[in-house]
């Protein structure tokens, strides 16, 4: 059995590495692992063609959470993505490093910089990371990020159960508003939240993604995960996989 396992090993090294083939990789409206590119379009790798744009100043830079990743430099920098996203059962989630306390992260507008409308806010207060799902009120867990290290937030909003958030595969908290109401919505912006101390992020983002189906504690670690081992027939093997048959 051993023997077996290592040859599939080999045999998935030799082809490459790829995104894991995960259940809910139908539901991406975007995904965005900010590998390879150039200029300034972001390629959606959740095959629905919903690239992003950096904007004043976010910038590519290698020293992502996996690879490459957009380093915002706290004045105005964000990407746009023009498109109306779900309001209902759905999940955003992201990576990001930053030391600063009050910045906005994430946000879906009708007008440039929240002009006409804004809503599902990820911003911190106090270090703390926080949301809001219009109607519903702005509201924040007791997890601290802001200390320099990487960390993955996502936030599941499903109806009758409401929000879940989690930071680092971790359930953090729970809000009972199950949807948004703002329906006239236009943009996402990376790195930009009306709700935020400061409006724009400051540090580095990774992996962003707006999936159309609440995904459950297991499906946001595997999020969390996005390398695994693929080989050219589509029967994918994810590390962990591999590993338990030694």
């Amino acid at each position: 059995m051993r023997t077996a396992v290592s040859s599939l090993l080999t045999v998935c090294l030799v082809v490459g590495i790829a995104t894991v083939s995960r259940a809910f990789e139908d539901n991406f409206i975007f995904h965005y692992s900010f590998d390879g590119g150039s200029g300034d379009t972001v390629e959606d790798s959740g095959g629905l063609g919903n690239d992003g744009m950096l904007m004043d100043g976010a910038s590519r830079v290698t020293k992502g959470k996996f690879n490459d990743a957009i380093e915002f430099d706290g004045g105005q920098a964000h990407i746009e993505t023009v498109l109306d996203v779900p309001e209902f059962d759905f999940t955003m989630a992201l990576w990001i490093q930053t030391d600063n306390p009050a910045v906005g992260i994430y946000s879906v507008l009708d007008g440039a910089a929240g002009a006409g409308g804004h809503d599902r806010h990820f911003y911190l207060q106090g270090g703390n990371i926080c949301f809001r799902v219009w109607q519903g009120a702005g509201w924040c867990t007791s997890t601290q990020v802001d200390d320099g290290d990487w960390h993955h937030i996502a936030l599941v909003t499903e109806t009758g159960p409401g929000q879940t958030a989690y930071v680092d595969g971790e359930e953090v908290g729970v809000f009972a508003y199950d949807h948004s109401d703002f329906d006239w919505q236009k943009l996402v912006w990376i790195g930009f939240s009306n709700d935020g101390g400061v409006d724009y992020f400051e540090g580095l983002i990774d992996e962003v993604a707006y999936l159309d189906t609440p995904l459950t504690q297991e499906e946001v670690q595997q999020l969390m995960a996005p390398l695994a081992v693929q080989p050219r027939d589509k029967v994918a093997t994810t590390w962990a996989g591999i590993r338990s048959g030694f």
